[in-house]
């Protein structure tokens, strides 16, 4: 979420940042050294100490493996969830309420008691708010990971766009004249779903999804996976896939390439699943996978 505040070149300081990993923690001082870390859980944080550090903003991205469809969807019930609610316990008894609370979570979240839990605090105090389920495709990087985000402000003070009851799927249009507006540009349900009938080409595809992905390929606002991947390849023989791997699950495979504008998110799963844990960079680009998945029979 820091990173999200950074790119988003809004003045801010952070004030504090709170987790207990100790590698995460490591890794975070290394890029924003001059932030107060806390190595503590947050309900490890008394009434006094939030207090001490007066903060505008609440930037929260809690656990997701409550949320996630590849989880337990324990949801309230799962103790993960812990540092979540005890924020909305504390959130009324504040010195000083936050004027803006952002939230981040993946898909699923929108349909949990934890959510319902957070509209019940923010209604109760006064807070508006807007939901959104946007994919990083929407700002122009080629990876299509459906995230759910909440912006919420006390009174005084709107937003410069019209709210609505509803789960926004793209961003707003300001409703000021000197403000600049987001192109709408959103991942709808029917683009998500996959459809199940017709011709088999690559990861059991259809004709349609097919061209839903030359689509994404074609879109020139979205940048090329190539942008963001190092140029030295030293050292790049640990991540190949085995050609058993290759050639036993070749048609659930999620192919993409340098050149391509799409790729799908990295899971936890990457590596000991195949099929819905992310996609598989095809580095040889002159390579044809026909004839690779060919060869690979015959070693067989």
């Amino acid at each position: 979420m820091c990173v999200l505040l950074s790119e988003s070149s809004v003045p801010a300081e952070v004030v504090a940042a709170v987790y207990v990993n100790t590698t995460a923690n490591e890794i975070y001082k290394h890029n924003f050294p001059n932030t107060l870390l806390l190595p503590k859980t947050i309900e490890g944080m008394m009434l006094q100490d939030f207090d001490k550090l007066n903060f505008d903003v609440i930037l929260m991205s809690p656990p997701c493996q409550p949320f996630t469809r590849i989880g337990l969807q324990g949801d309230v019930a799962d103790p993960r969830t812990k540092s979540f609610l005890y924020i909305l316990e504390l959130l009324p008894r504040l010195s000083k309420r936050p004027r803006f609370i952002l939230l981040e979570n993946v898909k699923g979240f929108e349909t949990s008691a934890a959510r319902d839990a957070l509209l019940k605090t923010l209604r109760e105090f006064d807070y508006s708010f807007q939901e959104f389920l946007i994919s990083p495709t929407s700002l122009g990087i080629p990876n299509s990971r459906l995230r759910y985000f909440l912006i919420a402000r006390r009174p005084p003070g709107s937003f410069s766009f019209p709210t609505s009851a509803e789960i926004i799927e793209g961003f707003p249009m300001s409703e000021s004249p000197n403000s600049l507006a987001v192109p709408h540009s959103h991942l709808t349900s029917s683009e998500c779903e996959r459809e199940k009938t017709g011709t088999i080409i690559f990861k059991l595809e259809t004709e349609q999804e097919l061209e839903r992905k030359r689509i994404q390929d074609s879109q020139e606002t979205v940048q090329r996976l190539q942008d963001f991947l190092q140029e030295d390849e030293e050292g790049m023989d640990q991540y190949l896939l085995p050609p058993k791997t290759l050639l036993r699950y070749a048609l659930l495979m999620d192919v993409v390439q340098p050149s391509s504008r799409r790729s799908v998110c990295f899971t936890k799963g990457y590596g000991h699943y195949v099929e819905g844990t992310g996609s598989v960079l095809q580095s040889c680009v002159h390579v044809e996978l026909e004839s690779v998945f060919k060869s690979l029979e015959l070693l067989s």
